[in-house]
């Protein structure tokens, strides 16, 4: 593999590497200090810092090349620290791409709708990139830490994507991919309105059929929401597995999965939040085997879910541990089972059960709850 060795040094618009090419008063999304579109290069930053001083759009642009690595070197005052389109077996490891764009004093997004696929900025911003890896960089204080965008086989492992003013990991239109071992703790913004509106913000975010992922193993813990489904447009994103990760302490969910379906929630943590799982309008949602506890208000919320399956959940010390709910008629055989839980010292139920749904509670241990079960 043929290896690029940079000098030790400071490199910027004055000092520039290779193929740079700066732009003074705007950042049209190809301007970078280093460009790299020949397959099977290693890019060996050898402890030099590559720093766009605000000015440029990206440090490193990786394009329509395969089979490139890019390690030891530290990315930072630009829209994107590191920018690859269209790439194949990419490679950065290793790497500090922290301080890039982060702005302050946003509060909601215009993308709730319509997905901006450039994003708002990031440390890693990856477009078309398939069975690459990306792994053991630092990513803190950008607006995005990592976003994934129509990339599928990817594996998103040991990365500290912490203090990003929008999302940790942010995965869009983005299939078949791993993402493990992550930090993407403190990743929160507030609006002002009110104590718990975060904007959206969110250690990892799923949205924009975003399938078939696991997310495993990650410490999500103070962001806006610790893990979220975002559907736009009515955009499910269904058929992921998380499992393992912590996203306690948020203001306002610890996950939350709207709209989506067939998604598997097991042996996470889910404490000290505003809610432990907003799962509204999901569809056959596996949630087992967590530990939710001390939330201030309930355990796990679904508003017009069905066929959802609540098993072998540690619920303790919420509100209500289970609420249930809709606005909508309950259609027969839609039903939603809470099953072998472990539920205890809730302040006003164990099991709250709105009219319309139709509800199978077996063998669940209820202990110290103000009341056990109430339908309404």
């Amino acid at each position: 593999m043929p290896e690029i060795i940079l000098n030790p040094d400071r490199y910027t618009a004055a000092n520039p590497v290779l193929h740079g090419r700066p732009s003074g008063d705007y950042l049209p999304s190809d301007s970078c200090l280093l460009e790299v579109s020949t397959d099977g290069v290693m890019v060996n930053l050898n402890g030099s810092v590559l720093d766009g001083e605000n000015t440029i759009n990206a440090g490193i642009y990786v394009h329509d090349c395969r089979d490139v690595k890019i390690k030891n070197g530290m990315v930072k005052g630009f829209y994107v620290g590191i920018r690859a389109v269209n790439v194949e077996n990419l490679n950065i490891e290793n790497c500090v791409v922290s301080d890039n764009h982060n702005p302050a004093d946003v509060e909601w997004l215009l993308d709730a709708g319509n997905p901006m696929e450039e994003g708002f900025g990031a440390g890693i911003y990856l477009l078309r990139v398939f069975d690459s890896v990306i792994q053991g960089n630092l990513l803190n204080n950008n607006f995005n830490g990592l976003s994934l965008v129509r990339s599928e086989r990817n594996r998103i492992a040991g990365n500290n994507a912490s203090y990003s003013g929008n999302l940790g990991i942010h995965l869009l239109g983005s299939g078949h991919n791993v993402v493990e071992d992550n930090q993407a703790d403190h990743c929160i913004r507030y609006t002002g309105r009110f104590w718990c509106d975060t904007a959206d913000s969110a250690g990892i975010l799923l949205e924009e059929h975003s399938h078939y992922n696991r997310i495993t193993g990650n410490s999500l813990r103070y962001s806006g929401d610790g893990f979220f489904i975002r559907a736009n447009n009515g955009h499910s994103c269904d058929h992921n597995y998380i499992a393992r990760n912590d996203a306690s302490f948020s203001p306002n969910n610890a996950f939350e999965a709207g709209f989506s379906q067939h998604n598997v929630f097991e042996e996470n943590v889910a404490d000290f939040s505003n809610y432990g799982f907003w799962l509204g309008f999901s569809s056959d949602t596996v949630v087992r085997d967590n530990r939710i506890r001390s939330n201030r208000l309930d355990g796990v919320a679904i508003d017009s879910g069905h066929r959802n399956n609540i098993q072998g959940n540690k619920i303790e010390g919420n509100r209500n541990g289970v609420r249930l709910w809709s606005d909508r008629p309950g259609e027969l055989g839609q039903i939603t089972s809470v099953v072998r839980n472990e539920i205890k010292d809730s302040r006003e139920c164990a099991v709250l059960v709105g009219k319309g749904q139709q509800i199978s509670i077996e063998d669940n241990a209820l202990d110290k709850n103000s009341r056990d079960v109430v339908q309404e």
